[in-house]
C-alpha cells in the first residue's frame, strides 16, 4: 500500500506521454488534437489527485481535492465530446450555445467541487494515503459521470455497427469495450461504494482507470490509424510512385489527395474529386470492396487490378489499378494509395 501513490504518479505520467505522442505525430487531425486535450486534462486531474494522496495535512489534501474534483467533473463531458467527434456527430454541438448546454452539468458539478464543501464529508488518512469521503451531494457527480459515459459508449457502439470498414469498427469497439470495463470498475469502487458504505473499501481507482482508458484510446489510434492521412504524410510515397494517375484515400475510403496526372485524366478541378468516396468512382461497387479487402485486410500489394471507372463527368473507362497501404515509420497504416492506368484504346 505504501507504493500505491507512486503507481498513481507513474500512471499520470503515462497519460501525459500519450497526449504528447499523439499530438506530436498527428496534430493536423481534429480527432487527434481533441484526444490530446482530453489526455492533458486527465493528466492534470490525476497529478492533483496524486498530490492529495501525499499531502502533508488533511487541510492541504482537502484544498487540492477541490481542484482535482472540479477537473474530474469536466473529464466526462470532454470524453463524451471526444466520442461525438470520433463518431462524426459533433455537428449537434457546433453552435456555442449548444456546446455550453452540453457541458453545463459538468460545469455545475465542477463549481460545487471548486467553490463549496458539499461534495466531501471529510478526508481520511488510509494505508494508501489520504482520500476524501463523499457526501450525499456526491450523487450529482455520480449521475453526470454515468450519463456522459453511457452516452459516449453508445455513440462508439453505434459507430462500430454503422461503419462499413473493419478497421473503423475495430477502433470503436476497442475504445467502447475499454470504456465499459474502466467506467464500471472505477464507478463502483471509487464513487458508488464509498458513498453507500460511508468509508472506502478499496483504494481509489480513478487514476489507474484513467491511465488504462487513455492507453486503450491511444492503442486504437496507434494500431488502427484513427487519423485521416494528411498530404504531408503521403508526400514521400507520392514522390517514389510511378508517374500515373494517383489517388490517396483515408481508411474510410474518402479521397484526400490526387496528383496532377489524375487531375488531367478526369479533366475536372481537384475540388470535384477530393472529399468524394473512391467507391463512387467504380461502376461495380463489389469490385471496390474486393480491392479494399485485398489491400486493407489481407495486407496485399495489388497490381493490374481490372475495373471500370466512372469519372466525375459520368464517362466510363477501363483501367488497371495498383494499390497499396501507406504506412508511417512505425508501421501504422495511415491510408491507401491507388495508381490508375487508363487502358482505353
Amino acid at each position: 500500500m505504501i507504493l500505491f501513490p507512486y503507481a498513481e504518479l507513474i500512471a499520470s505520467l503515462f497519460i501525459l506521454l500519450f497526449s504528447f505522442h499523439i499530438y506530436s505525430r498527428c496534430h493536423e487531425n481534429k480527432v487527434a488534437r481533441f484526444f490530446s486535450r482530453l489526455a492533458l486534462l486527465t493528466f492534470f486531474a490525476c497529478i492533483l489527485e496524486y498530490s492529495v494522496r501525499i499531502a502533508f495535512t488533511l487541510d492541504l489534501a482537502a484544498a487540492l481535492n477541490h481542484i482535482s474534483g472540479a477537473l474530474w467533473a469536466l473529464i466526462f463531458p470532454t470524453y463524451a465530446h471526444f466520442c461525438l467527434i470520433f463518431s462524426r456527430k459533433d455537428r449537434i454541438i457546433k453552435k456555442p450555445f449548444s456546446l455550453f448546454i452540453f457541458y453545463l452539468p459538468g460545469y455545475i458539478v465542477a463549481a460545487l467541487f471548486m467553490f463549496t464543501n458539499l461534495m466531501f464529508i471529510r478526508h481520511d488518512i488510509n494505508p494508501f494515503g489520504i482520500a476524501g469521503q463523499p457526501s450525499p451531494f456526491y450523487w450529482m457527480f455520480v449521475i453526470t459521470t454515468i450519463t456522459y459515459s453511457i452516452w459516449g459508449i453508445i455513440l462508439l457502439i453505434e459507430h462500430a455497427f454503422s461503419s462499413p470498414q473493419k478497421s473503423i469498427k475495430a477502433q470503436a469497439i476497442l475504445i467502447a469495450a475499454s470504456s465499459i470495463i474502466v467506467f464500471s470498475i472505477a464507478g463502483v469502487s471509487d464513487e458508488i461504494l464509498p458513498l453507500i458504505q460511508g468509508f472506502r473499501i478499496f483504494p481509489p481507482t480513478a487514476i489507474l482507470g484513467a491511465a488504462v482508458m487513455n492507453f486503450c484510446i491511444y492503442l486504437a489510434m496507434r494500431n488502427y490509424a484513427l487519423f485521416s492521412i494528411s498530404p504531408a504524410c503521403a508526400a514521400e510515397v507520392i514522390l517514389e510512385t510511378m508517374p500515373n494517375s494517383l489517388i490517396v484515400t483515408n481508411l474510410d475510403g474518402q479521397i484526400i489527395l490526387i496528383n496532377d496526372e489524375a487531375h488531367r485524366l478526369f479533366n475536372v478541378p481537384k475540388e470535384k474529386i477530393v472529399g468524394k468516396q473512391f467507391s463512387s468512382m467504380f461502376a461495380d461497387k463489389e469490385k471496390y470492396e474486393k480491392l479494399y479487402y485485398e489491400v486493407e485486410v489481407k495486407n496485399l500489394e495489388i497490381e493490374r487490378f481490372p475495373a471500370e471507372i466512372i469519372d466525375p463527368l459520368g464517362e466510363k473507362f477501363s483501367a488497371l489499378i495498383n494499390a497499396n497501404k501507406i504506412r508511417d515509420a512505425l508501421g501504422s497504416t495511415l491510408g491507401l494509395v491507388y495508381i490508375i492506368r487508363d487502358i482505353r484504346g
